[in-house]
């Protein structure tokens, strides 16, 4: 009679539990990426000419279609016969979609292969559409015979062509100084 009376008490402890309401986990919102993607290595063409090529470990891609690389991104600008003039890195990038505009940033790093010229800033922004980089912190640029520092810089996206917004100071070295 004992063992059946536990038994009649568990059968009622368990049903009442049962019989709760659960938790709601409809209302739970996901905040994480939308897609993770490793190892990219992309190529962006005009009229079938390789224009751009990127090359970065991660791509997040957020519900805003914003897209993150939290890690190293390489970038290389290519001329019309499809010879590198310039390379690019930075520690990390932002892609913000309503804008079309990417954001390297961490010791980035501009090297105008043609002109031998090294540009290292912290941050800068490349607009693809329009074909041109910007950027709002200071600068610092080496040719082969200078050493220049500004604040703010405008240039087209293979570096060809730029212009310092504010010089800070300048300096005028020995011929065939190292742009590294």
């Amino acid at each position: 009679m004992r063992n059946s009376s536990l038994l009649f008490l568990l059968f009622i402890t368990s049903t009442i539990f049962s019989c709760r309401e659960k938790a709601d986990d409809s209302k739970a919102v996901y905040v994480g990426p939308k897609s993770e993607l490793f190892g990219i290595d992309m190529v962006y063409s005009d009229s079938a000419r390789k224009v751009v090529r990127m090359v970065t470990e991660e791509q997040l891609t957020l519900s805003s279609e914003d897209r993150v690389y939290p890690k190293e991104m390489k970038l290389w600008f290519y001329d019309k016969t499809g010879k590198i003039t310039s390379e690019v890195r930075g520690d990390s990038a932002h892609f913000y979609r309503q804008k079309n505009t990417y954001k390297l940033i961490g010791h980035v790093v501009i090297h105008n292969i043609e002109k031998g010229e090294t540009l290292k800033t912290d941050e800068f922004n490349w607009l693809p559409v329009e074909k041109r980089i910007f950027t709002d912190k200071a600068v610092q640029l080496r040719t082969r015979t200078e050493l220049v520092n500004g604040v703010g810089l405008d240039a087209a996206q293979d570096f060809s062509s730029y212009s310092l917004r504010k010089v800070r100071n300048s300096v005028v070295a020995v011929e065939g100084m190292p742009t590294n």
